[in-house]
């Protein structure tokens, strides 16, 4: 083992640490960051170099984290979270200035009661919110990109290195409905059989999404090929609004679709064996973050 040279290291490098422990695959990571997978395998060998020891090992296809590298993912994620809070605490002009990035769908749940408390609390957080798929909000917690996290978290990240450094508060048990406009033909039937949602077209979101992954998986488990969609959306208020004057079917959060203000019906389709809960997640080291979640931790959320 050689001596570490960390006075060498660049944030990109531990960037590319924590992505690469996210993905498992050099080649994933590689397609990611735009680099060809000889750079880096490169980046790898440079940064395993200046750290003096080996961070990952070879399993199998993909590439897992040593004991060394387990040991150093968390601080690399708070170095991360640091140098972007940097970057926030100038723009606020010395004001304290709180990224959290949110699923659309808690825009009908408690995201207004968060940016309430944020904003009017014992410290008056200035919030910037940020909206993007499970995938994208993960990814950017882990390189300090945003403080707080509202919504799932990704199934296949549970369990993987890249969270060991993250708390979460669970807020409320969410649930998915399928949703028609009210003119439609299933619209006002007191039971609809899964089978029978394939003869009409539907409007979903990306593949990625945890709603199309519930969805697909729901249909899997009754041996049912899942619906293909002729419209992908990037978020359930377009969706509504299609379905709301065409024959497509789409699936959202249940908030969201019971309070639609388009002709909209939830169908009496069951989706999932059980709710998801929908969580509050931020890195355990970021005490700008554990300061927003003690002041949200106040009765009435």
């Amino acid at each position: 083992m050689s001596a570490p040279r960390l006075d060498q290291l660049r944030v990109k490098q531990l960037r590319f640490v924590g992505l690469l422990a996210q993905l498992g695959s050099l080649a994933a990571t590689a397609e990611h960051l735009a680099m060809t997978p000889s750079a880096a395998s490169m980046m790898l060998k440079e940064i395993e170099g200046l750290f003096g020891t080996k961070l990952f090992r070879r399993q199998g296809r993909g590439m897992a984290l040593t004991a060394e590298g387990r040991a150093l993912l968390p601080r690399c994620q708070t170095v991360l979270g640091e140098v972007g809070a940097m970057d926030s605490t100038l723009q606020g002009a010395g004001s304290p200035v709180l990224r959290l990035g949110a699923f659309p769908h808690t825009t009908t749940t408690v995201l207004p009661s968060i940016v309430k408390r944020l904003v009017t609390g014992p410290t008056a957080w200035r919030v910037q919110l940020v909206d993007g798929s499970a995938d994208e909000l993960l990814q950017r917690l882990l390189h300090g990109e945003i403080d707080l996290m509202l919504g799932r978290l990704p199934r296949h990240a549970a369990g993987t290195p890249a969270i060991h450094g993250l708390a979460q508060r669970v807020l409320y048990e969410g649930s998915l409905s399928v949703v028609a406009a009210r003119s439609h033909a299933l619209a006002g039937r007191r039971s609809v059989p899964l089978a029978e949602l394939l003869n009409w077209p539907w409007i979903l979101p990306p593949t990625q999404s945890t709603t199309r992954v519930a969805l697909v998986d729901a249909f899997l488990r009754r041996g049912l090929a899942p619906p293909a969609p002729v419209v992908e959306s990037p978020s359930f208020f377009y969706s509504l609004s299609v379905v709301a004057h065409t024959e497509l079917l789409t699936c959202c959060a249940h908030s969201a679709a019971l309070h639609s203000g388009h002709g909209t019906s939830i169908l009496p389709v069951t989706i999932g064996p059980e709710p998801t809960p929908v969580c509050l997640v931020w890195r355990k080291q970021s005490a700008e973050a554990q300061r927003a979640v003690d002041q949200l931790a106040l009765p009435g959320l």
